[in-house]
């Protein structure tokens, strides 16, 4: 069970949306996918030696409520940081979310 006094930060969600120009082009823009509370943890030495193994540094962790529509292929802003996550994990049995995330 996730500590609703712990969830102390704004993430606004971000799914990427691919366009097609005039031209024939495709491109991928960024779509609000809505808001959720959430704590930031530190990485813990497993995720961290999991990180340096990785091209992608994780740089931070957050953890939400769970979600089905959340994926590794979307964004979040934490205030005026934005990140690309790198991973999600699933906390308990549908508890969480642990979205891995790396500052863009």
């Amino acid at each position: 069970m996730i500590d609703a006094g712990a969830l102390n930060r704004r993430l606004t969600l971000y799914r990427p949306v691919e366009t097609v120009s005039d031209t024939g082009t495709t491109k991928i823009g960024w779509r609000s996918g809505g808001t959720v509370w959430a704590a930031q943890e530190s990485l813990n030495l497993r995720e961290a030696t999991r990180a340096a193994g990785m091209t992608d540094a994780i740089e931070a962790k957050f953890r939400i409520r769970w979600r089905q529509d959340v994926t590794a292929s979307m964004e979040v802003a934490c205030g005026d940081r934005r990140y690309s996550v790198v991973q999600v994990e699933e906390l308990g049995n549908r508890e969480g979310l642990a979205l891995l995330v790396r500052a863009i």
